[in-house]
């Protein structure tokens, strides 16, 4: 009997790969220079004297493939699916024949185990991505195992946030200078999410912890059209935080050869960051735009131009503000992409890449000029030259003359950012023998930095401005060794960046990378890998207020309270060793278990420190921190007719000594440290480190066309530090933040009319309405510093009158007067709305597929 088998590798591109071999059905032995054919494309090769084929060049998609050689009965396999970075391996038996005979048609079958994994990977398809109650392309992984978030931050196992790198199309989207994103794109243009949590292969670099990889859709050869919106204006005036999205797209086939897909979005909120009710100052405005153009003369080349621009604009709002938000920060960032994409093949054998790419980000920010605008108008900024300092005043409701909070000035800051960076990435698969396949790749990049950031003073004014242009160098090799029962991938990967100051040494980076897995049994896979996964610093790390020293003496008191840790462009990359165990397999039918296990040391991560100097000694950025991280996932996938779903868990442990770079630096500033003594490098549970984490999702067939999606979080609190009397603390992060658990729901119905698709959305965030603490709490003027015995002036007819405070309106304020006002005001600093998690929120939405 004759058995097709489909198993999986992972290998980083936009496509996969068909390999396998060919015997005799009655002697079992090998059947050279048989035809194998993909149908209905114009792919092909024949297998070798051992009777082995290799395809390493097959789009996304379910084949059928033929089988055919003389002297045997042709065979087709069909329902071959195959899909980004995976390969499909055939066992095909065939009949040997003296007569033509029709072709047997045969079902290809999956095993029960993908048995060449050997990292986690997790994958998010298009079915899962359009029912997931979120529409940024970014946030789409926030239900998976290894992810921990904590307010708007993305953490991988244990990791920083900025130690997860994103890439659309393989492409990075990051700015090298603030480790944000350079662009923000819609999940309407995603096809698929390959999400690598650990262990990732020697082609990803400038990442630690994460690499989330963002497909975008490929343009269709029959016209395509999709339009979506979603708003949750139909809730009441309390759980309405003013949300609406609206996607578009189109596929385009122009002619044969030539095929594009464009996209729209635009996304609106009048609280970006909801907490327990909308805040005032909060609102945000996005759109993006993304097209590609595909260009197939042959089925051996094939061209991609792709671009993306994006805008996103929002308000901040801080308490020290609460009662001037107009004077307070926003910030603006704009974006663009072009890439061009090559894509050659000499032979099934082999396949060449050449990537061409642009990316450009520029972020402002700083005091807005004062007005309402549509989701299309850019921010208009204030002249920084026009800024004021922030300063006491009795401007707030209670009337009493206070510095904190700022009721009179404006936010002392302006920022001009702008990055562009040109690559270079070359990359070619060669499968040299049935059991090696060779990937090797080299990347240039050329980047283009520029800063302007001004601080207003109530003296001097201070500007940091600079202008480089680094480059970076990488190259990967890396061995795929296919066995019978074995896998493995030996890779190492070379980094070499400089920082475009002549007297700093540029840095080399080596850092190998090794896994393999074997089947422990036909239905159970195991699994390990090791690796060094390294990370240059970024570049606000290394050049900032680095031009200006030695620093001013005018600086000496400006310095510690708004004036940021100074560059160090001699900074070394951060280094992460890891070390990965995992087992998976079908403990029943339909029923999938993983199980993973991990240990990671982190070390040289960034810090601050303070640096003795003259004539002003400064805080600055250097390679002291660490981490240390380990822990457990497992996940249980299931399905049957009426449902499926995921239950995963994980126990994780993320110590260190620093949660982010400028932690002392803040200590300095804020609790005030002694500048004479080196804070001792103690080991705490990091800020993120979230010990037990469970996600659920399911969904659920109903009849007519109807589908209902369940998303469950259930979370332990996050650690802090509460201030002791003194408001300092000896310990950090001795206290949790109580349980975190949230259910969210949506339920779809289609209507099928022709060739026409209608889908109406019903969104449900925190179904239950459970609300829970995301910080702590506590008033910025403590209530025991306000003694009634110390208030014994009067305010009449002066610059300190003000009518709030005098409460019985005799022209008067008296002391007692002065106590309510100051209890009040402290009382109005709590914030304790937005250390709060947000209500419950209801979306509608509507789509229409054609």
């Amino acid at each position: 009997m004759t058995y097709v088998l489909t198993a999986l590798v992972l290998f980083g591109s936009t496509s996969g790969k068909i390999q396998g071999v060919v015997t005799d059905e009655d002697t079992n032995e090998p059947i050279p220079y048989v035809n194998i054919t993909i149908l209905n494309t114009d792919i092909g090769t024949a297998t070798d004297n051992n009777g082995y084929f290799h395809i390493v060049y097959v789009l996304p998609g379910t084949y059928t493939v033929e089988v055919s050689c003389i002297g045997y009965q042709t065979k087709r396999i069909q329902d071959v699916v195959v899909e980004i970075d995976q390969t499909v391996r055939l066992s095909v038996g065939l009949f040997p024949t003296l007569i033509e005979m029709e072709p047997v048609t045969v079902i290809s079958e999956k095993p029960a185990v993908k048995k060449d994994m050997v990292s986690t990977t997790y994958i998010i398809r298009e079915d899962e991505i359009a029912t997931i109650p979120v529409d940024y392309s970014f946030a789409l992984v926030r239900f998976q195992p290894a992810v921990a978030i904590r307010d708007t931050a993305l953490h991988v196992r244990g990791g920083r946030e900025t130690e997860v790198t994103y890439l659309i199309d393989n492409i990075s989207i990051m700015d090298p200078q603030s480790g944000e994103l350079a662009i923000v794109l819609s999940k309407g243009i995603i096809d698929e999410i390959i999400f690598l949590p650990g262990g990732f292969d020697a082609e990803y670099g400038r990442a630690m912890s994460g690499v989330i990889n963002m497909i975008a859709a490929r343009p269709s050869e029959r016209l395509q059209i999709r339009a979506y919106g979603k708003t949750e204006a139909l809730m009441p005036y309390y759980y309405d935080f003013g949300y609406g999205n609206v996607q578009t797209s189109i596929h385009t086939p122009l002619t044969k050869q030539v095929r594009g897909f464009f996209a729209f979005d635009a996304a609106h909120t009048d609280d970006w960051n909801p907490k327990l009710y909308v805040l005032p100052h909060k609102q945000r405005d996005d759109y993006s735009i993304y097209g590609k153009l595909l260009f197939a003369p042959s089925g051996k080349l094939r061209i991609n131009v792709s671009g993306a621009q994006s805008r996103m604009q929002f308000d901040r709002y801080n308490t020290l503000w609460k009662f001037n938000l107009d004077h307070y920060r926003s910030d603006m960032r704009a974006g663009n992409l072009e890439v061009i994409n090559v894509k050659y093949t000499p032979s099934a054998r082999s396949l060449l890449t050449v990537d061409l790419s642009r990316l450009h980000t520029e972020l402002t920010f700083g005091v807005r000029e004062p007005g309402s605008h549509d989701v299309f108008d850019n921010f208009q900024f204030c002249d920084h030259l026009t800024l004021e300092w922030p300063r006491a005043s009795t401007r707030n409701p209670f009337g009493v003359y206070a510095r904190k909070p700022y009721s009179a000035g404006d936010y002392p800051e302006y920022g001009n950012k702008s990055s562009l960076v040109y690559k270079l990435n070359t990359q070619a698969i060669l499968q040299l023998h049935t059991y090696h396949e060779l990937q090797t790749g080299f990347e240039y990049a050329h980047l283009d930095l520029e800063n302007f950031h001004y601080f207003v003073s109530n003296t001097f004014d201070v500007i940091d401005s600079y202008h480089y242009k680094p480059r970076e160098v990488s190259a990967f090799v890396q061995d795929n060794i296919d066995f019978a029962g074995a896998f493995v991938k030996a890779g190492m990967r070379f980094d070499y960046y400089s920082s475009d100051i002549d007297s700093i040494d540029p840095k080399l980076i080596i850092a190998p990378r090794l896994g393999a897995s074997f089947l422990v049994t036909e239905k159970f896979l195991f699994r390990a890998n090791y690796g060094v996964f390294t990370q240059p610093p970024l570049y606000d790390h290394m050049y900032s207020f680095y031009n200006l020293l030695p620093l001013p003496p005018y600086l000496e008191e400006y310095y510690k309270e708004f004036v940021a840790p100074v560059g160090n462009p001699d900074l070394n990359p951060e280094k992460t060793s890891s070390f990965e165990i995992g087992l998976q397999g079908e403990v029943q039918e339909n029923v999938n278990m993983t199980v993973n296990t991990f240990y990671k040391d982190v070390t040289d991560l960034i810090g601050t420190r303070f640096v003795s100097a003259l004539p002003v000694s400064y805080i600055q950025y250097i390679n002291v921190e660490y981490a240390n991280i380990k822990g457990i996932e497992t996940i249980l996938d299931f399905e049957t007719t009426f449902f499926n779903g995921k239950v995963s868990y994980t126990l994780s442990w993320a110590r260190g000594s620093s949660s982010y770079a400028e932690e002392v630096y803040r200590q300095y500033a804020y609790d005030e440290l002694d500048t004479a003594a080196t804070p001792p490098l103690q080991e705490y549970d990091l800020d993120f480190d979230q010990r037990h984490r469970v996600f659920i999702q399911g969904a659920f067939n109903f009849p007519f066309d109807s589908q209902l999606f369940v998303f469950g979080y259930f979370g332990q609190g996050f650690p802090y530090t509460p201030p002791s009397p003194e408001g300092k603390t000896e310990e950090r992060n001795v206290l949790r933040l109580d349980f975190q658990r949230q259910i969210d729901c949506v339920f779809t119905k289609s209507l099928t009319i022709g060739n026409l698709v209608l889908t109406a959305y019903a969104e449900v965030i925190n179904v239950l309405d459970i609300r829970y603490p995301l910080g702590y709490h506590y008033p910025l003027i403590p209530y025991e510093d306000i003694k009634p015995w110390e208030f014994d002036t009067y305010s009449f007819q002066s610059s300190y009158y003000s009518p709030a405070a005098d409460l019985n309106h005799d022209g008067l304020i008296t002391p007692a007067e002065q106590v309510v006002g100051y209890r009040e005001l402290a009382l109005q600093t709590d914030d304790w709305v937005n250390v709060n998690s947000a209500p419950r929120r209801a979306r509608i939405g509507f789509e229409v597929k054609l």
